[in-house]
């Protein structure tokens, strides 16, 4: 396990989920959008070609149930999926609630974009809700799920 999929330092607040292989966390502490998460293998691996069978065997249930309570918390419209890993070297994937009313209007692909502006104080989802939708993520994720 590397530094960047330790829930144990500074940023532990923004984590709403963690087991064996996966971690959950806010994208950032000032997202554009309450509940924007960043599901992230534990083990340092680039890509999905590099997993071992029990990541392989564990991501899709994990990305599911995630991406159903975010949309129930969020009451998002339908919750996006995207992952590059440009920015880093360690296999992550956004999951970016595309919500009702989307900051700029910013649907599809131009919804990832808001990350930036949000990094440059340009759009900021409410911190009250931000809480409110992690602290809901949180309580329902650590719940046995049904399939």
């Amino acid at each position: 396990m590397c530094a960047f999929s330790d829930a144990s330092g500074p940023n532990d607040d923004s984590v709403v989920y963690q087991d064996e292989h996966w971690l959950v966390r806010s994208i950032s502490a000032a997202p554009a959008i309450a509940g924007w998460l960043i599901l992230q293998a534990r083990r340092h691996v680039a890509e999905p070609a590099d997993w071992n069978d029990a990541e392989a065997a564990t991501f899709g249930p994990t990305l599911r149930q995630i991406e159903k309570t975010v949309r129930q918390v969020t009451g998002a419209v339908r919750v996006y999926t995207a992952s590059l890993n440009e920015g880093t070297p360690h296999f992550h994937s956004h999951i970016l609630p595309r919500l009702p009313q989307m900051p700029n209007n910013a649907t599809g692909f131009q919804a990832f974009g808001l990350s930036e502006l949000a990094r440059q104080g340009e759009v900021r989802a409410d911190p009250t809700e931000v809480e409110r939708v992690l602290s809901a993520i949180r309580e329902r994720a650590r719940k046995p799920q049904t399939v």
